[in-house]
């Protein structure tokens, strides 16, 4: 069996869908991909470095300079947002650009280390959505006024949210009514 041929695992089940993201709605179309990846690794490793250079800075300087002290929290400031951005922004930007994959026995949707370290799978049984919260729009279009969902949020059995963010309408139509109809999912 190829390796893009998977339509059955036995942890996940049977791939009962697979959103469709049209080209023209995915971010980043230079910096896709594993390109993104490297970008997004090469900040983890400059985090490092600033760990290191910070301890170094704690424990070779005086910390009763003023100097030093803004030099640290210089460095300390930098290394919050650089992790902010490669472990907060990052993926949030990449889950919208990353198919989510409904199987019979959960769910499969784009997550960062960081994130699954706080408790938020890459997949979520069935058993750990608890709800699922969607935001809509009311379009008028052609003199109809047309209820489209936008965003959809899984609420999970931890007590987390997921926040998918933006998505296609009529793709996010076809992923509610599976998650509703075939996994029992219910809007909370």
């Amino acid at each position: 069996m190829a390796k893009g041929d998977r339509r059955t695992d036995s942890t996940r089940g049977e791939l009962l869908y697979t959103e469709g993201i049209p080209k023209s709605l995915r971010p980043r179309r230079m910096l896709a991909g594993k390109r993104w990846s490297y970008l997004e690794n090469l900040g983890r490793v400059c985090e490092i470095v600033l760990v290191i250079f910070l301890l170094y800075l704690v424990t070779t300087t005086g910390l009763s300079d003023l100097s030093n002290q803004l030099n640290i929290a210089a460095v300390v400031v930098a290394l919050v947002l650089m992790i902010y951005l490669t472990e907060v922004i990052s993926p949030r930007g990449r889950r919208m650009s990353v198919p989510i994959k409904v199987y019979s026995k959960g769910v499969e949707v784009h997550t960062s280390a960081l994130e699954e370290l706080r408790g938020y799978p890459r997949f979520i049984p069935k058993e750990g959505i608890s709800s699922m919260v969607v935001t809509r729009l009311k379009v008028n279009h052609e003199g109809k006024e047309i209820v489209m969902p936008t965003t959809l949020k899984l609420a999970l059995a931890n007590g987390k949210v997921l926040n998918l963010g933006r998505r296609n309408y009529n793709e996010l139509y076809n992923i509610i009514k599976l998650l509703s109809d075939k996994l029992g999912v219910k809007e909370g």
